[in-house]
C-alpha cells in the first residue's frame, strides 16, 4: 500500500511498495516522489477508469496497482499486487477451475461480496470463501482484487455464467 500527495509525492509506502516500485519502474527522477509512469497514470485516472490498473511486468512476474479512493482531495491511496509465475502458466491453472469456480469467479469480476455471489448462486456465503481460498492459488493471485483483475483480463476466452 501507498499513500501520496496529490502531486505524486509519497507520504507512506510499505517496504513491498518501496522495492516493487523499484522493482518495476526503476529509480523516480526525485526522492521521495513516485516513478513518472505511474504519475502519468494516476492523471488519467477518473471515475469512468475507476476499474482500471496500471500492470507493469518483467519476464516471471506482473505488478498491478489499483487506486482506490481517498477520504481526503489532497492525496491518493494505491493498492499494489504482485502476480508471479508466467501468464501460460496461470492461463493453464486457470483451466483447472471447476465449472463453480468459474461462476463464484465470474461474479467476483462484477464486483459482488460473498453474501450476493451466495444468494445468486444459492450458496451459502462461507461456501463461496471456500470457493475462493481454492481458485486463488489456480490463478497464482492472493486475494480477490487481484482474481478479480486477472479474471477481467482473461473474462474474452475462459469466463461465462
Amino acid at each position: 500500500m501507498l499513500i501520496a500527495g496529490a502531486r505524486g509525492d509519497i507520504q507512506f509506502a510499505d517496504p513491498a511498495a518501496r522495492r516493487w516500485l523499484r522493482q518495476f519502474f526503476g529509480r523516480p527522477a526525485r526522492v521521495g516522489m513516485l516513478p513518472r509512469r505511474v504519475v502519468r497514470w494516476i492523471s488519467k485516472y477518473d471515475a469512468r477508469n475507476r476499474r482500471r490498473s496500471l500492470v507493469a511486468q518483467t519476464t516471471r512476474s506482473r505488478l498491478y496497482l489499483k487506486q482506490e479512493q481517498s477520504y481526503t482531495d489532497n492525496s491518493l491511496v494505491l493498492l499494489f499486487e504482485l502476480i508471479r509465475g508466467k501468464s501460460e502458466e496461470r492461463a493453464r491453472r486457470h483451466r483447472s477451475l471447476t465449472k463453480r469456480e468459474h461462476e463464484v469467479l465470474f461474479w467476483l469480476i462484477r464486483g459482488k461480496s460473498n453474501a450476493e455471489i451466495g444468494a445468486i448462486l444459492e450458496i451459502a456465503p462461507a461456501t463461496v470463501g471456500k470457493h475462493l481460498e481454492r481458485i486463488y492459488p489456480k490463478l497464482g493471485v492472493e486475494n480477490r482484487t487481484a482474481a478479480a483483475t486477472y479474471g477481467l483480463e482473461n473474462s474474452n476466452t475462459t469466463l461465462h455464467a
